[in-house]
């Protein structure tokens, strides 16, 4: 109903489907790991596998909302686990709605679930990992947790602050130390995430520049980047961030009521250390804030319970007042999450369709797309239409073999390479070389970001308030 799923892909799914048709599993699983992406293999080979299998881009993304609803729904199952217990098996009909409504309408669940990416996937084995952990009758059932967080760890190397947390809790706090257990436990984890240490040794040795393309936004502003994403589901953007601040408020007091101080080994302080552990990742400059996917639910848990805890101290005005501002956060940022002038992500509100209809409408003949935008190529180049869709400057391989085409369609806006001043040179010499001896015919704006003028203040770079300009010639 978000319109996800069957919807055009983003930047990130383009080099994911990119990845998959250009290795075979096998290469993912030996050479992909040692000089590729800085993420683990496992997502792309499940993308793979299921591309194999003849399944498409809807059904891979079918696929990943399924994993998602997987984590949300094992977090839902373990929050009226623990409300029971509170209880004493007697839950109120309004704990078990609040719930539903909470947990159904997890923002960032919506808007990032379906992703060819690897939240998805790392989200759904971190829930399986907590709930065999917390849940588990005996030692030999928890084990199957420990496989569970290795094969997160061959997803993400976020799998390293979660298995930290665990170890905090653990040996710090529970003071439980079973050396025939742990040692199991570690070594099964170890072993199931083989591939996440085979990424990270060659991210270390052979390509260690590439950590700081994921870091380096500076504290304040990765703290910022972080809290309007992951509370405003990646979809509410900077002038629109005053509807996240009494979730805030919400979550902090959940939050602080979740403590303890009697049983500091207490189950909600392993999942208080996850959060924790997810928010040191701030101090060197990480603003992904879509990576903390798997913390949504968790973030869930805490605020059903605290809106439970009010209800059974008979604050009833308090707990729908919390429920009200947390349902209305949660709508606000699934109604926005692909159509939205004031966006989070300027490229995730792109009309690719309206753009297509407009090279239909204004362009004849053979048709080149160069295009400073990484998902229009794939797009143009999967229609089948006799055109052919490249990326600035080098619009590989549309221009191989000297071919020529009687219309051309320039399609620029800023993008991740704008900071580049090289890049930029090359790409106006390309449009030069390429328009030089054509006329112009038509033009249209694709595209607005009315919160242009604030990122541009905030950030020093200067954006344009329209997205993506696309320019017809002949």
């Amino acid at each position: 109903m978000a319109g996800r799923v069957w919807r055009f892909p983003f930047d990130d799914e383009i080099y994911t489907l990119t990845i998959i048709d250009r290795l075979s599993p096998l290469q993912l699983l030996t050479l992909y790991p040692a000089r590729f992406d800085v993420h683990p293999p496992l997502s792309y080979l499940l993308f793979s596998a299921l591309s194999h299998l003849g399944v498409g881009e809807a059904g891979m993304r079918l696929a990943s909302l399924s994993l998602t609803a997987l984590a949300v729904a094992l977090f839902h199952l373990l929050t009226l686990m623990l409300l029971a217990e509170r209880r004493r098996g007697d839950m109120r009909p309004a704990s078990r709605l609040i719930a539903v409504v909470l947990f159904g309408l997890c923002p960032l669940a919506v808007s990032q679930g379906d992703a060819l990416r690897w939240y998805p996937l790392f989200a759904a084995l971190f829930a399986i990992f907590i709930t065999l952990y917390l849940t588990a009758a005996n030692d030999a059932t928890r084990l199957w947790a420990a496989a569970a967080l290795g094969l997160a760890g061959a997803t993400n190397l976020l799998a390293a602050p979660v298995a930290l947390a665990l170890a905090l809790h653990r040996y710090a706090l529970e003071k439980r130390f079973a050396w025939r257990f742990d040692a199991a436990f570690w070594l099964i984890a170890l072993a199931s995430g083989g591939l996440g240490l085979y990424s990270a040794g060659g991210l270390i040795v052979a390509r260690s520049a590439e950590i700081a393309t994921q870091l380096g936004n500076g504290i304040a502003r990765a703290a910022l980047t972080d809290a309007l994403g992951f509370f405003g589901g990646a979809a509410l953007g900077v002038s629109q961030s005053w509807i996240v601040v009494p979730v805030l408020v919400v979550c902090a007091l959940a939050l602080a009521a979740s403590l303890e101080r009697t049983r500091v080994a207490a189950a909600l302080h392993l999942l208080l250390l996850m959060l924790a552990a997810a928010a040191l990742t701030i101090l060197p400059g990480f603003a992904k804030p879509r990576s903390f996917l798997y913390l949504a639910p968790v973030m869930t848990l805490f605020v059903v319970l605290y809106l439970d805890a009010l209800l059974r101290r008979g604050e009833v005005r308090g707990a729908l007042a919390g429920l009200a501002m947390m349902t209305a956060a949660s709508v606000a940022a699934i109604a926005n999450v692909a159509h939205n002038t004031h966006p989070f992500k300027r490229n995730a509100v792109i009309p690719y369709q309206a753009i297509l209809d407009f090279i239909d409408a204004n362009a004849t003949g053979r048709v080149l797309v160069a295009t400073t935008d990484p998902v229009l190529p794939w797009l143009v180049n999967r229609r089948g239409h006799d055109g052919c869709g490249g990326e600035l400057p080098a619009v590989r391989p549309c221009l191989a073999g000297g071919r020529t085409y009687d219309s051309l369609v320039i399609v620029r806006g800023y993008n991740d390479k704008s900071g580049n001043a090289a890049v930029l040179r090359r790409v106006d010499a390309r449009v030069g070389e390429l328009t030089a001896g054509r006329r112009k015919l038509a033009s249209f704006a694709a595209g607005r970001d009315e919160d242009a003028a604030l990122k541009s203040w905030l950030t020093g770079i200067a954006l344009d308030p329209v997205i993506l300009t696309v320019d017809v010639y002949r």
